[in-house]
């Protein structure tokens, strides 16, 4: 178009948020972390900028006692996730640590677990089909 004062604008990319504030150019741009909601309800979990890797990787599948099977990621931070039940070793996935049942906050579907133990930081494994990622 003739008579525009102005370079043709660049493609819009909707996961672009902010200017690093350090760099204060607008080649610094950061992505948003993606946001992890309950399939359930939509209620945001947590952001992938939280992935933890627990003995190198942060997906895993496990069979429980009764041999369904669960792909699950791992997660330093969960906001959404309210924690229940008595913390126990039995059948822990992960040696060392003790499990409780995670709940999403606002709908209460079983989401996962919180695996914790004494002297050690704890992380959430969230059953990856019961998640959303934005």
């Amino acid at each position: 178009m003739q008579g525009l004062d102005h370079d043709t604008p660049r493609p819009f990319d909707p996961l672009l948020t902010a200017v690093d504030p350090e760099e204060k150019t607008e080649d610094a741009v950061k992505r948003a972390p993606s946001r992890v909601r309950c399939k359930a309800c939509l209620n945001v979990l947590t952001s992938n900028e939280h992935l933890t890797p627990i003995a190198g990787e942060t997906c895993h599948f496990f069979t429980n006692p009764a041999g369904v099977g669960f792909d699950l990621q791992t997660y330093l931070h969960a906001e959404g996730v309210t924690v229940g039940g008595k913390a126990t070793d039995y059948f822990s996935w992960f040696e060392g640590f003790a499990w409780q049942h995670g709940f999403c906050n606002r709908c209460h579907q079983h989401i996962g677990w919180y695996f914790s133990c004494e002297g050690s930081s704890g992380f959430y494994a969230l059953i990856v089909d019961r998640m959303l990622l934005d």
